[in-house]
């Protein structure tokens, strides 16, 4: 299950860090700089093509940008 809070900073993190404004990246992307805030609030994800052009556009692995809570923290599946 994704962390929507957590993705979203670490989307926002990633875009502070790139030589990149909020704006060209979605100008390089097609897409609104408005889609790309939505992210950063964690009010919803990036598509998965999406995603990957993102990570590719601030120079970050879909990895480092995505954080994730596990379902069954610690328990047996039977």
């Amino acid at each position: 299950m994704f962390d929507l809070a957590e993705t979203g900073r670490l989307l926002k993190e990633a875009a502070k860090a790139s030589p990149y404004r909020v704006g060209k990246i979605a100008e390089m992307m097609g897409i609104s700089p408005r889609a790309i805030y939505v992210w950063f609030r964690g009010d919803s994800l990036p598509s998965i093509d999406n995603l990957f052009l993102y990570a590719e556009i601030v120079g970050k692995s879909v990895d480092e940008l995505v954080a994730y809570k596990p379902m069954y923290e610690n328990k047996k599946i039977a």
